[in-house]
């Protein structure tokens, strides 16, 4: 009698599990998804390692294809990231597209496809946007990116289901010229082009600071900068000189 209670008991134990077991698989949903855009200092600086020509603007990725002369076209990578556990076969997510500043798909960028790829074995991987350098040396053509519930996911985090990307043949400000500012004055696609020219590479300051402990071949190299500008004239599109009004 005392071994049939343990049976028993051991029945009963065996079928909670298993409707514990089944009752997960049950109320399990799809993984979510979205976009994993660095958004603090050292997610950007750790980003930019990896492509420091991009410059970040909250939900906008920019890039300036006036940083390569010869390139003709450019891909960009786009991060995503899932909740939930990597699968070991591909998974679809869903994007839809929008268009701003003359934006035209075919045109400045390869059509994007509706139905995205995540793939086996992952938890992030990347959207990849393939842009032309066409008709942007005097307007910045920008795609919106926004992921939709659809395929094998739903919609994750609400403040990372949107990213921008703008793209041109225009110097952007860089994200290091505020810091700056008090050396290069106000921003101007001229100066950024003659700062490269002296400094080399993409002209790129981030983690420096203006001063002669932290940069001094930086300031020895704006104040070049400045006696340059001194001696030849360099105009805006008003016709007003540009000056370099560093005082270190």
């Amino acid at each position: 009698m005392k071994k049939l209670h343990y049976i028993l008991l051991g029945i009963i134990f065996a079928s909670m599990f298993a409707c514990s077991e089944a009752d997960k698989e049950m109320f399990k949903g799809p993984d979510s998804i979205c976009f994993r855009i660095p958004q603090t200092s050292d997610d950007i600086d750790e980003y930019r390692k990896l492509d420091s020509s991009l410059i970040f603007r909250e939900d906008t990725v920019v890039y300036s294809f006036a940083f390569d002369m010869e390139a003709t076209e450019r891909t960009i990578c786009i991060p995503v990231q899932i909740g939930g556990m990597a699968a070991n076969h591909e998974r679809k997510y869903m994007v839809e597209v929008e268009e701003y500043n003359g934006a035209q798909a075919g045109v400045h960028y390869e059509a994007i496809n509706k139905e995205q790829i995540l793939s086996a074995g992952k938890t992030t991987d990347s959207l990849r946007i393939k842009f032309f350098r066409r008709d942007m040396d005097k307007v910045a053509r920008k795609i919106g990116l926004r992921i939709k519930t659809g395929g094998d996911f739903i919609e994750g985090t609400q403040e990372r289901l949107f990213v921008a990307v703008q793209v041109s043949d225009i110097l952007e400000k860089p994200s290091w010229w505020n810091d700056w500012s008090s050396c290069f004055g106000t921003y101007h696609p001229i100066k950024f082009r003659e700062w490269i020219k002296m400094y080399g590479g993409t002209g790129d300051l981030t983690g420096k600071r203006p001063d002669w402990w932290g940069a001094p071949l930086e300031l020895t190299l704006v104040l070049e900068l400045k006696d340059l500008f001194e001696r030849e004239e360099f105009y805006d599109e008003n016709n007003v000189r540009l000056t370099i009004p560093c005082t270190h």
